[in-house]
Order: structure tokens, then sequence, then C-alpha cells
């Protein structure tokens, strides 16, 4: 009598099993790798904002609205600059730092005039995972330069009255 009829209708639970388990391994190996990807641009956009800074540094250097001299040096704070991210890190918390901007003299050649090279170098700091590049040249910003820092590095050029200092 029941011979004739066959229930089609779902999967066995040796199928079920094998699924989860299939999806279990793939989980295992594609979890770290998505953390990692996810890591490694959050440090390109902190070397990207730090490339903002150091563009708005040299536009405000370029322009005069540094009270500098040419020959010195200057240490700008990140927050004196006009930058879109509104000092906030791709890591979640505020950035604190500053820029320093470093003329040297370079010879000139036949010519009397004096003519200076400048260096852009970043002091950038996240205050919630504490991220940090320290003292990096412009040319030398690298996902790799940008390290994980446990102490509060530049907390004296958090939002506060420090002005831009020339030496």
């Amino acid at each position: 009598m029941f011979k004739n009829i066959k229930n089609n209708k779902g999967f066995t639970l040796i199928e079920l099993l094998a699924v989860i388990v299939i999806l279990g391994i793939l989980m295992i190996v594609a979890i770290p790798q998505v953390t990692k990807y996810i890591e490694q641009s959050k440090k390109d956009t902190f070397i990207d904002t730090a490339k903002a800074y150091i563009n708005a540094a040299r536009y405000a250097y370029l322009n005069d609205e540094l009270t500098c001299t040419v020959g010195d040096s200057a240490t700008i704070p990140i927050y004196a600059l006009d930058v879109d991210n509104s000092g906030k890190s791709p890591f979640g918390g505020e950035l604190s730092g500053y820029i320093k901007i470093t003329a040297k003299s370079v010879n000139a050649g036949t010519s009397n005039e004096q003519k200076f090279t400048y260096t852009y170098t970043a002091y950038i700091q996240d205050s919630n995972k504490k991220w940090a590049i320290k003292g990096i040249d412009e040319p030398n910003l690298k996902r790799s330069t940008v390290t994980k820092e446990t102490s509060d590095l530049y907390g004296s050029y958090k939002n506060n009255n420090t002005t831009v200092v020339c030496s």
C-alpha cells in the first residue's frame, strides 16, 4: 500500500550537515582575510588624511597665511588646517598632531638667489585605537608607516590655543 509513495520534499540531515561544515570552513578562512582588508583600507585612508593635512599646510605656507619667513621651519597643529574630514580618523577616534615644514637651502647654481627645498613631515595620531604616524616625511607615507601607539604622542596639539610655531 505505501510502496509507491515517494517523499522528495526536503534534504537529508547528512546533506544539511555537509553544507554547514563547508560554510564553516569558508568562514574560518574568509573572516581573517576580510578583517585584514578592512584594516588595510583604514590605514590607506589614514595616509590619505595625512596627505590632505600636508597639502593644506603647504597651501597655507605658500599663500603667506603663516607669519614665518623663508628659511624658517613651522609646526602647524592639524586642527588649524582646513581639511574636510573635521578631525575624524578612519579608526573612529579624533585626530591630533601637527605638520612640520622645514626649509633647507640648496645650491642655486651660478645665480646669487637663494633657493629652498621644503620637507613636510606628519605627526598625527588617532585618539581611539592609538594609531599614529610618527614623523614621516611626505614621500615616505605608506601603509606600513601607520603604526599602533599606546601613548598619547600629540596631546598638546589637541584643540587648544596652540598656534603656528616658527623657529
